[in-house]
């Protein structure tokens, strides 16, 4: 039989499923356990939510091996022409999960529903990963604007070098995973996610990389951008920052600093303590804001929790704020610049790398782990590929750093 895909998920957890091929007027009551197990096959791979747990997280099943001690039957049998049949079914075994790369254990129990659809429900999964990193916490800034950013105007790629994973979607699960295997192969804990606002694309796809995370120690945050455009009020930024707190602040995945929500925010041209004072008004409580420095920023009243620095010098490639954060960068090449003012070297990168481990600041962070227009980018690139699959520069935070737990 041909296999279906997910119709419709309640926010109960009960999904309904298409069957492949199944006309509704042949629909049974009850099943014999063979035609039990050749229906659920037939009716994956889907996506179904496990409601009991507290991050209500969702799992995209494929149950590619199905023995027979998987499925068994609930409650007194129906015999129908001498053969016995049940009318609902427990699962419990192992599955592919499409999202995570993993092999879960998982249960749940299905039964034939109306219009030639299947019924699942109390679906159960594994717990999370509830790892969080101590500081310091070791990160890079990330991209999750791709394809959009692979072409601007009649320039494409929008890039001097060449991704090893090709132009790919920043929302495919496949990618993902990769570029978080990449990152903690790298000895770095956190993600800094490129984010510009509600129902943004980079908003939508970050619900993934949350996912993808879920069984792993890694973490990501957010980098709210809009602040180095423009001055948020404080009811834009409380908007913002309410929204970030109840749907992603909780998610096992994301990064949390004695509990609280960690945000990034990027200012471009702030040069006054006007910032703190908006962003600290617009905390709606809780939230773990990390603000961008600018000249003056120690004598600010009030203090956010850290500061950083995007970008770093072009001649060390690195940028020191003493007791908060130091940021190193391997190279910069805008993709509209004939000629790149800070060129790539992997001895001074180690170098960097070196002096921002013993920095002992709270924030050791990457510009950045795909930021391809720009050139910052340590992702394997055919210009550094290497036999890892991690690429040149990657490779040399992993000989560098100790990898996280």
């Amino acid at each position: 039989m041909g296999r279906g895909l997910v119709a419709a998920l309640g926010l109960s957890g009960v999904l309904f499923l298409a069957i492949a091929g199944a006309a509704p007027s042949a629909s049974p009551t009850t099943w014999p356990l063979a035609d039990a197990r050749e229906t659920l096959l037939a009716t994956q791979p889907f996506v179904a939510l496990d409601a009991a747990q507290a991050d209500r997280p969702r799992f995209w099943v494929d149950v590619d091996r199905l023995p027979k001690s998987a499925v068994r039957g609930l409650g007194a049998p129906v015999v129908v022409r001498g053969v016995r049949t049940w009318r609902s079914f427990r699962f419990a075994g192992r599955v592919s999960d499409l999202l995570t790369g993993t092999r879960p254990d998982v249960t749940f129990v299905f039964s034939f529903g109306v219009a030639g659809r299947v019924r699942l429900r109390e679906f159960h999964g594994p717990p999370p990963n509830t790892h969080q990193p101590s500081l310091p916490v070791r990160g890079a800034f990330y991209y999750g604007w791709f394809p959009e950013l692979w072409a601007q105007g009649a320039v494409s790629p929008y890039t001097h070098y060449r991704p090893s994973l090709g132009l790919y979607s920043s929302g495919d699960p496949t990618i993902l995973r990769r570029h978080v295997e990449a990152m903690r192969y790298g000895g770095l804990a956190a993600g800094i996610w490129s984010w510009w606002g509600i129902g943004d694309p980079t908003d939508i796809r970050l619900p993934t990389a949350l996912g993808v995370a879920r069984p792993t120690p890694f973490r990501w945050a957010i980098y709210h951008e809009r602040e180095g455009y423009e001055d948020l009020e404080p009811e834009e930024i409380r908007r913002d920052l309410a929204y970030v707190v109840e749907r992603y602040g909780s998610k096992p995945a994301y990064l949390r600093i004695d509990g609280r929500p960690v945000v990034f925010v990027y200012s471009a041209d702030d040069r006054d303590c006007s910032v703190v004072d908006r962003w600290s008004r617009g905390n709606p409580g809780g939230v773990y804001l990390v603000l961008k420095v600018f000249g003056g920023y120690r004598e600010c009243t009030p203090q956010p929790d850290g500061w950083h620095q995007y970008g770093t010098s072009f001649t060390s490639g690195i940028s020191r704020h003493e007791g908060y954060s130091t940021t190193i960068m391997p190279g910069f090449w805008f993709v509209e610049n004939p000629a790149s003012p800070f060129p790539r070297d992997l001895e001074r990168w180690r170098g960097a790398i070196r002096e921002m481990a013993a920095s002992g600041d709270p924030f050791q962070l990457i510009v950045s782990f795909n930021e391809w227009p720009e050139g910052t980018a340590v992702e394997s690139a055919v210009e550094w590929d290497s036999p890892s699959g991690y690429g040149a520069y990657v490779d040399v935070l992993h000989e560098e750093l100790a990898a996280p737990p």
